[in-house]
């Protein structure tokens, strides 16, 4: 089973294209191979739930600030209501706890390189303009995780957005009440 998961993780966290495997690694490290196993989700059901609207790739690269570039995407875009997910990597990023009693965010700085290992939102109006919202889970070098809202995250290496209109609510913007 540890070998499937290593595979597993391999792959899905470094992508296949010119996988070139080192002679010997560093203790702790795996080599990046091709997920060959089948049939190992035999339970596995996928069920349809609905048409969705305009599904977009935004693909951000080094040094790029994802909050900013998301909203002006929207802005651009005259998105209304969306949600998204995200893989990628920042350099550094600013998340926030939200803290009910004071009713402000306390800040958690991420200055290092940080793998994104969940990155999920929406876009919502408010006050008339796109307004992006999104939580996020980074994994660090040594395996520990941070999370919590995101405010900003700049790209280390590369990142894309998976971004799927709603198509309701964009019809609904479109026409009215």
């Amino acid at each position: 089973m540890n070998r499937v998961l290593s595979i597993l993780l391999a792959g899905c966290c470094f992508g296949l294209a010119d996988a070139q495997t080192p002679a010997q690694l560093p203790e702790g490290y795996v080599a990046r191979k091709e997920v060959t196993a089948r049939g190992l989700a035999p339970g596995m059901q996928a069920t349809e739930l609905a048409a969705t609207g305009r599904t977009f790739r935004v693909h951000f690269s080094k040094g790029d600030e994802v909050l900013s570039g998301l909203t002006e995407f929207a802005e651009k875009n005259h998105i209304t209501a969306a949600h998204f997910t995200g893989v990628g990597a920042f350099s550094s990023a600013l998340l926030a706890w939200t803290n009910p009693d004071i009713r402000a965010f306390k800040k958690i700085e991420v200055n290092q390189e940080a793998e994104v290992v969940a990155f999920a939102g929406d876009i919502t109006l408010q006050n008339g303009k796109p307004s992006v919202h999104a939580h996020t889970v980074v994994a660090l070098s040594d395996g520990s995780t941070r999370g919590g809202h995101f405010l900003e995250g700049h790209v280390s290496i590369v990142m894309d957005v998976y971004v799927v209109v709603d198509t309701d609510a964009a019809s609904a913007a479109k026409t009215g009440p």
